[in-house]
């Protein structure tokens, strides 16, 4: 599977509880995202929001812990464009994502 596919297999409901395979370094178990073995994203139902909390393991928001874990961030971000989403970007802080631009 391509990290395109396991992204898609996290956003699809019909999907989304199936695990993927665990030797590559992007993976689903039940309703969160991994890289490695670091959360990144996960499917919330809070206060007044259900959909994606992404965890911003980029350089400006909770610490980059590596490169190829920074490239997963960026792909869930740009996947969920048009799904609703939140992102932790500092230890219990969330912010609606709207047009985020990382350089």
């Amino acid at each position: 599977m391509t990290n395109q596919q396991i992204i898609n297999n996290f956003l699809s409901a019909f999907t989304r509880g199936e695990k993927t395979p665990k030797h590559k370094a992007l993976s689903v178990i039940g309703e969160k995202l991994y890289s490695y073995n670091l959360l990144i994203a996960e499917y919330v139902v809070e206060e007044g929001f259900s959909g994606v909390l992404i965890h911003d393991h980029w350089a400006e928001g909770l610490g980059m812990v590596s490169s190829t874990t920074s490239q997963h961030v960026g792909l869930i971000i740009r996947a969920t464009k048009h799904h609703p989403r939140k992102l932790r970007s500092q230890q219990g802080a969330f912010n609606f994502l709207t047009d985020t631009i990382r350089k």
